[in-house]
């Protein structure tokens, strides 16, 4: 149980260690987050500056719902409209490509003028910078900005560059001309005038020819349509830079969306009054030769009156064929219908079933639905894909529609046949009774009768007509705009400081963030002693921390220092391994050059002689000798001259500056260093200087370029490896451990150079004050 906790525990600790790693990955360059931040925010600051001021403009409209029309007080027979037409199929229409076209093309928006500024160009809507001429017929490239600059009061200069489209191939467009004011401007591609106006203003500016294909497709982007909750009310909505252009187009937007529904409602009515004049024409000629006719017989055969059995049969026979005459007008229509239900062209011409005596709300109600999907479809079709789910759920509504219809119009025709059978026995049956008149009254029904049928039927029509002026009169637009697009209204929106400034911020901060992360993934090498110490398998000493003196031997010059106390740290971790009696030799290694191996070993080896201990430092570098260059003494024959047999031990040791040190430089380099070393040797030069000094100090050379320099462990009580930190790579620590484990090292420990100045923190006015001498003392590695 104790050994799962302390697993826990040191899991725990090595995830804070790691946190913590990663946290000062980041903080200790702060200075980077700062200057990142505080640029980004005066980036973000001076885009608000520069950017455009951006409106919401809006208008409301109302979708009234009322079913009631003018026609229904009327007291004569009345059709009955119904407006089923639902909020949401009225701003499917009013978000359809067809009235967002007719709405630019009332603009008559040819051309826009802008001014370029520094991240936007201003759009200059009815502030034209110049008056521009463009002749009839002329030919201008669409969407191609052309440049204009006035250069003095007669010139102005022309920049085009970029490419327009001739029969659907692109031609590259590269112009750069001067044009005096009042001349064309004509080649392969434009055709204009271009006048100086009195109000100069300076500037470059931009001439753009639209085109209102695009242009639309722009404005179908950003209109934003939509109904207010539990309401009648559909907004229409822009965002943008000119809110004078916007507040135009949602008007002209709304001028032709209740033209549109209102041309919908005159087809009908006109439809209606066209065929009541065709009936009515007919009727009149036939009136004129029936009055004609019954005058003349009343004439020539002193006949004025009928009697009381052929005014009866008169009455009978009136009132059956009037009834064959509507009846026959409403099997028409119901055939007619059918053969067109299918074609949302010829049923939008269709009158009013009113107007052939078919009194019927639900049939009349199902032909309004029909022809108003039929027109949503059409209108839909120009914005959408064949197989958009819009399209596809309005097709399946339509089928609906029509299957109902169809459905009604034949049982409605079946029972109108069956009546008309009807209707004609009940006319053979009166034809009978006539046959039995006196020719001369027989004659003279027959002939009345004609008249008066005639006549009743003329003005039954001309009842109709009147009934369908008035209805066409008082047709009213479906929607009312309530709140017009205004200037006046619209509401700033942006451009926003804090917005601007915010991203500023987290773009300074995210930016530093990402480069350190992504240094840190690719740089391999060591920045935490806790990335150490996670993986080497020898006790970490204290480290040596950075210093800033530019000397070489900073322990002799500056012995109260930092970087001299971090020595005396390193000789007490050593004191401690080293427990036994007589001379230690301990040999210092690294794996590649520039770790400080040598700077470490020459100021330990004077750290150790304040003790008054003698101390012996070699230079075990064969290759490139240093040791020379710390204590100021030229280069003369050393270690090499001794393996080459060519000195003795006595020979090759030298004195130094600095009491009780001596030293042993590394010799000439010779042709082959890594075949010199003789272990023999060496050991008889160590067995010397043990009995000679207290202390000594092997210098080796970096042990991945020259292995065998391990070698000198054998003769050392204790082997010190280095690692410097931002220097070393992580790789190097596992290689220690093959190496320990590989050359079997007893004693083995290492020294990590240039460690942060973390531990000696309490500043450099205690070590003046005396109290340096005494902080290693407290820590052992």
């Amino acid at each position: 149980m104790e050994n799962i906790e302390d697993l826990i525990n040191r899991i725990d600790s090595s995830e804070k260690e790691k946190t913590k790693t990663l946290l000062m990955r980041y903080l200790k360059r702060w200075p980077w987050f700062l200057a990142f931040c505080v640029t980004g925010i005066l980036i973000g600051y001076f885009i608000f500056k520069n950017s455009p001021e951006t409106y919401q403009v809006s208008s409301r409209i109302l979708v009234k719902s009322a079913e009631a029309q003018l026609s229904s007080a009327l007291p004569f027979d009345k059709p009955v409209e119904r407006n089923n037409s639902s909020i949401e199929n009225q701003i499917g229409i009013l978000k359809s490509y067809t009235l967002y076209r007719k709405a630019l093309d009332s603009l008559n928006w040819k051309y826009s003028w802008f001014e370029k500024k520094l991240f936007y160009n201003d759009d200059l809507y009815k502030n034209d910078p110049f008056e521009l001429i463009i002749p009839p017929n002329a030919i201008n490239s669409r969407n191609l900005p052309v440049e204009i600059e006035q250069l003095n009061d007669n010139e102005y200069q022309v920049k085009v560059d970029g490419e327009t489209y001739i029969n659907g191939y692109a031609e590259p467009v590269n112009i750069e001309e001067k044009i005096q004011f009042g001349k064309p401007f004509v080649n392969d591609f434009f055709n204009f005038t271009v006048e100086k106006k009195e109000d100069f203003k300076e500037g470059t500016f931009l001439l753009n020819f639209n085109n209102l294909n695009s242009l639309t497709s722009t404005y179908l982007v950003k209109t934003n349509i939509y109904s207010e909750e539990n309401s009648d009310f559909i907004i229409v909505m822009i965002e943008g830079q000119m809110r004078r252009r916007d507040v135009d187009f949602i008007n002209a937007l709304n001028r032709v969306f209740i033209e549109f529904g209102m041309q919908n409602k005159y087809k009908t009515s006109e439809s209606s009054v066209e065929f009541i004049d065709s009936q009515l024409a007919r009727i009149k000629n036939s009136l004129g030769t029936a009055e004609e006719n019954f005058s003349n017989y009343r004439k020539n055969n002193q006949v004025m009156n009928l009697g009381q059995e052929a005014q009866m049969v008169y009455q009978r026979l009136e009132e059956v064929e009037q009834e064959k005459y509507l009846t026959q007008l409403q099997i028409d229509y119901y055939k007619e219908l059918l053969q067109y239900i299918d074609d949302s062209k010829k049923i939008e011409e269709m009158i009013n079933p009113s107007y052939v005596g078919i009194n019927d709300a639900n049939l009349s109600g199902m032909l309004t639905k029909l022809m108003e999907l039929y027109s949503r479809k059409e209108v839909l079709s120009y914005s959408v894909q064949d197989k958009a789910p819009s399209l596809i759920l309005l097709e399946k509504e339509i089928k609906l529609a029509r299957d109902a219809l169809e459905e009604t119009l034949k049982n409605q025709l079946k029972t109108t046949e069956t009546k008309m059978e009807s209707l004609n026995e009940r006319y053979i049956s009166v034809q009978g009774r006539m046959k039995k008149l006196p020719e001369t009254e027989k004659k003279l029904v027959s002939i009345q009768r004609e008249f008066d049928l005639n006549n009743e039927l003329y003005t039954y029509m001309m009842q109709k007509k009147a009934e369908a002026s008035i209805s066409k009169a008082s047709i009213a637009p479906e929607v009312q705009i309530i709140d017009n697009a205004m200037v006046e209204a619209s509401l700033r929106i942006g451009p926003n400081v804090t917005k601007f400034v915010g991203i500023g911020f987290i773009g300074g901060f995210i930016i530093p963030f990402l480069f350190i992360t992504l240094l840190a993934f690719f740089d391999n090498k060591i920045q935490a002693r806790e990335e150490i110490e996670r993986i080497i398998q020898i006790p970490v000493l204290d480290g040596i921390i950075q210093h800033k003196y530019k000397v070489v031997l900073p322990v002799v010059q500056y012995p109260r220092s930092g970087i001299a106390e971090s020595f005396r740290g390193l000789k007490s971790n050593l004191n401690a391994m080293l427990d036994k009696p007589g001379s230690k030799v301990i040999s210092i290694n690294s794996l590649i050059p520039g770790e400080g191996k040598s700077f470490i070993s020459s100021n330990f080896s004077a750290i150790l002689t304040k003790t008054n201990k003698k101390v012996l430092l070699i230079g075990a570098d064969l290759h490139n000798p240093t040791l020379h260059k710390y204590f100021n003494i030229k280069e003369t024959l050393g270690l090499s001259n001794y393996l080459k047999g060519e000195i003795s031990m006595e020979e090759m040791i030298m004195t130094t500056s600095i009491p009780n040190l001596s030293i042993i430089q590394a010799g000439p380099v010779p042709e082959n260093p890594s075949d010199l070393p003789d272990n023999v040797k060496i050991e008889q030069l160590i067995d010397f200087a043990k009995r000679k000094f207290d202390f000594i100090i092997i210098d080796n050379a970096p042990l991945l370029l020259v292995p065998d320099a391990i070698s000198t462990s054998n003769f050392s009580d204790v082997s010190l490896f280095i690692l410097r930190m931002n220097y070393s790579h992580k790789d190097q620590i596992k290689q220690i451990n093959k190496i320990v484990e590989f050359n079997n090292i007893k004693q083995a420990a290492l020294v990590i150079n240039e460690t942060p100045d973390r531990g000696f923190g309490y500043g450099k006015k205690y070590w003046k004050k005396g109290y340096g001498e005494y902080r290693y003392h407290m820590s052992i590695a």
